[in-house]
């Protein structure tokens, strides 16, 4: 499993302008093969936040997601909006148990 995990920090202000484009790529991206979760959080302590979860079945699936419509839509929007910073990373999961 491959996890992604990370954050986009937007101008507080731009946050609703970015919902229905967070909407529209999480809506599409959770159809796809391979998407075990696809997750974004508001930092309630961080307004313009915005905290990044993902897991994925494997690194095809990922890299995939990386050139879908929805996703290069929201880039488009995202450049639009403004970004402040910018950091995801991904790491392949060994071993898991519950909390």
């Amino acid at each position: 499993m491959i996890v992604v995990t990370g954050h986009i920090e937007l101008k507080p202000e731009n946050v609703t302008r970015a919902r229905p484009h967070m909407r529209a790529v999480l809506e599409g991206t959770r159809k796809e093969k391979g998407c075990l979760l696809y997750a974004y959080g508001e930092d309630v302590l961080q307004p313009g936040m915005i905290r990044i979860v993902e897991r994925w079945q494997d690194w095809p699936s990922l890299e995939a997601h990386d050139t879908a419509q929805h996703v290069v839509a929201w880039r488009k929007a995202l450049a639009g909006i403004g970004v402040v910073s910018r950091e995801v990373t991904a790491n392949e999961a060994g071993k898991s148990r519950a909390l």
